[in-house]
C-alpha cells in the first residue's frame, strides 16, 4: 500500500486547541481510510502535542506548535515543534514511569507505538515514525 497523504498546520497553544486539531484530522483519516492504526495514532498525538503545550510551551496561549502528518512507506511521520526552550531529552528518554503519576509516561508512550523518536538538539521538536497498520494480535 502507498498512499498519499499530508496535512501540516501550525495553532495556538491550548489544550482545547489539541482536542479540536486531533479530533479534525482523525475525522479526515477516517474518511480517507477504511482502517489504519487509529488508537495509537490518537494516543500518539493527543500525547505529544499535549506535552508541546504544557512542558513545551508553558500554556502560553500567544505561543503556537507546529505540526505535520504525512504518510510515507506505510507508515505516519509525524513532527510537532513548539517554541519553548527545549529540555534535557537524554536523561528523559530513558526515565521510567512512576506507577500513580500522571506524568512521566510520554516517553514509555511513545517507545510502546513508535519506531523512530528523534529529537532535535534543543528538545523543542519530535520527529516520530508511527506504522499506519494495526499490528498482528501476537
Amino acid at each position: 500500500m502507498n498512499f498519499d497523504f499530508e496535512y501540516a498546520l501550525t495553532f495556538k497553544s491550548s489544550l482545547d486547541e489539541v482536542d479540536i486539531q486531533v479530533m479534525n484530522l482523525l475525522a479526515i483519516l477516517d474518511e480517507k481510510f477504511t482502517a489504519y492504526n487509529r488508537f495509537a495514532l490518537d494516543l500518539v498525538l493527543r500525547e505529544t502535542l499535549n506535552n508541546a503545550v504544557i512542558h513545551g510551551n508553558k500554556r502560553d496561549p500567544e505561543c503556537s506548535i507546529q505540526f505535520s502528518i504525512k504518510l510515507k512507506d506505510n507508515r505516519f511521520i509525524i513532527v510537532a515543534e513548539d517554541e519553548g526552550a527545549g529540555f534535557d531529552w537524554r536523561s528523559a528518554l530513558h526515565r521510567e514511569s512512576v506507577r500513580g503519576y500522571d506524568h512521566g509516561r510520554g516517553f514509555p508512550i511513545l517507545q510502546s507505538y513508535c519506531s523512530v523518536i528523534e529529537l532535535n538538539e534543543k528538545g523543542n521538536e519530535i520527529r516520530l515514525s508511527l506504522p499506519f497498520n494495526k499490528p498482528p494480535v501476537a
